[in-house]
């Protein structure tokens, strides 16, 4: 696949640039006005209805101007809801008029003092997803002050915040990265400069990070999505399936949060939409992930050895969050083994963290089964749908893939019933270890209160003795000279004690 473009005109002439064409003129006067009228009555209808109101003539026909308008305008943007995604914040602002001064001639310090700014979220970025373009900001040059805007691709960090626009084509040898879905385009480039394919074919992928309702609605009408589609991208639908249309299918796939195990969102699902037509496909997803970037890599591998297609990369993101599961399993099963191991040697010291780490690894347990429960039956049903003759199913060896990724689930979720049977078998002999270390406890403690109980009763006739004697009346023996009396009395209650020690130790009762 023979690249139709420089790669030295792409590298360093990317910039977020949302002035960068011409487009079409407004309409004035009255006219203007009862056009807008109308466009705002069929884009309430289309919000309103469940189905497109007619049919395009072209199932698969891009609208490019639809998408320069939607650049060349100002939008607010409205987050798509997600519990720990990334917001919009000023940041993206500041880089945007950035690259405005850039494009203007204006000084480079004030790239130097955003870079300087996100310093932080460039560390934290390190092993995000889009950390593979890293370096390509510059292409190995520096930046004098002599730099024009053509000869500058993008300075902006890696970070989520920013990079939400990721393109990939066939006809291109790079991934373009861009904070807004205007920065994918170079000056005077048209997005039908970029979607456009050869003559001998070719794919396309637009990758989009956390992009905001008015984005979606923009790009899901330039390339005729359905509104179910539509809506299930916009409301973050969480089931996991597979549905076929007239021009593309759509897929629903989940995930979990990875990029921080220390996160306290650690494992938390993350949904991933894939809308696959014949010439390429549209992946979104809101919150980062390693997943887009990890089938780049991999493309970038095998591009001379696989057929590359839009159903073949959809396989290969199916395949990759298969596969971001492993490790996870890994650690849970050497910790199921280590704590199976340990529960007969603990101390009774340990036994509530002991208890803390059970209940962890269990919960991390039902965690990944929840999550890979529905992906058998998904991918079962695209595997069958592959081989049937529906229009818009994958050709080729795609179900042959499809079914080794579902051994792969079902092998997955043997794994996990197994390490649940492990934690529970676990949790009960921790319990029965603990009832045994209260049980031995406990007989210490009794036989402990029947000796003093013993030494009490032998105290208490000895007390009484004492006693009488130590009465102010006449006792026996007050008047006579000597010690014979005294030691007759020691010796009377020494011997008292030792045949009441002597009948204890026979009875057992000491």
């Amino acid at each position: 696949m023979n690249s139709k473009v420089s790669v030295e005109g792409l590298t360093l002439q990317r910039t977020a640039s949302n002035n960068t064409h011409q487009h079409r003129r407004g309409i004035v006067g009255d006219d203007a006005t009862n056009k807008t009228d109308v466009a705002s009555i069929r884009s309430s209808i289309q919000e309103d209805v469940c189905f497109p109101p007619e049919d395009p003539p072209n199932t698969y026909t891009i609208d490019f101007e639809d998408l320069e308008e939607f650049v060349a305008q100002t939008h607010t943007k409205t987050p798509v809801a997600h519990p720990f995604m990334p917001r919009f914040t000023q940041q993206n602002e500041d880089v945007k008029k950035v690259f405005h001064d850039l494009r203007h001639g204006e000084g480079l310090h004030k790239v130097q003092n955003l870079l300087h700014k996100t310093s932080v979220e460039e560390k934290r970025a390190a092993d995000a997803p889009d950390a593979d373009t890293a370096g390509e900001a510059i292409n190995g040059k520096d930046i004098g002050p002599d730099s024009s805007s053509e000869n500058i691709h993008r300075v902006s960090s890696h970070s989520e915040t920013q990079n939400r626009f990721t393109f990939f084509s066939s006809e291109i040898d790079e991934t373009i990265h861009a904070p807004e879905l205007g920065g994918l385009l170079m000056p005077d480039e048209t997005f039908r400069d970029i979607f456009e394919l050869g003559p001998e074919g070719g794919v396309w992928w637009l990758d989009m990070l956390n992009p905001s309702e008015e984005e979606v609605f923009a790009i899901c009408g330039a390339f005729r999505v359905h509104p179910l589609t539509r809506e299930d991208i916009t409301t973050q639908e969480t089931r996991e399936k597979v549905e076929l249309f007239k021009s593309y299918y759509f897929l629903c796939f989940r995930s979990f949060y990875s990029l921080d195990k220390e996160s306290e969102d650690y494992l938390e699902p993350i949904n991933i939409y894939a809308v696959v037509f014949r010439e390429g496909l549209l992946t979104f997803s809101f919150c980062q992930n390693p997943h887009a970037a990890n089938v780049r890599k991999r493309i970038g591998r095998l591009r001379d050895y696989v057929n590359l297609s839009a159903d073949w990369i959809c396989y290969a993101l199916i395949d990759e969050i298969v596969d971001s599961f492993a490790p996870v399993l890994h650690d849970v099963e050497n910790e199921s083994e280590a704590i199976e191991d340990g529960i007969f040697t603990a101390r009774f010291e340990d036994s509530r963290a002991i208890m803390q780490q059970l209940g962890s690894c269990r919960k991390r347990v039902m965690t990944l089964l929840r999550l890979l429960g529905g992906k058998a039956d998904v991918i079962k049903g695209f595997a069958k749908k592959c081989n049937e003759s529906y229009a818009m199913a994958p050709r080729g060896d795609v179900g042959l893939y499809l079914s080794d990724v579902q051994d792969h689930v079902v092998t997955m979720m043997s794994n996990l019933t197994h390490f649940e049977k492990m934690l529970a078998r676990a949790h009960t002999n921790h319990l029965s270890q603990v009832q045994l270390a209260h049980i031995e406890l406990g007989g210490r403690s009794n036989v402990l209160l029947g000796k003093i109980t013993v030494l009490a009763t032998i105290l208490v006739p000895l007390n009484l003795v004492a006693g009488l004697f130590g009465m102010n009346v006449h006792v026996p023996g007050q008047d006579a000279g000597g010690l014979g009396w005294w030691f007759g009395i020691v010796g009377v209650i020494l011997t008292f004690s030792a045949i009441c020690v002597g009948a204890m130790k026979k009875l057992n009762y000491i």
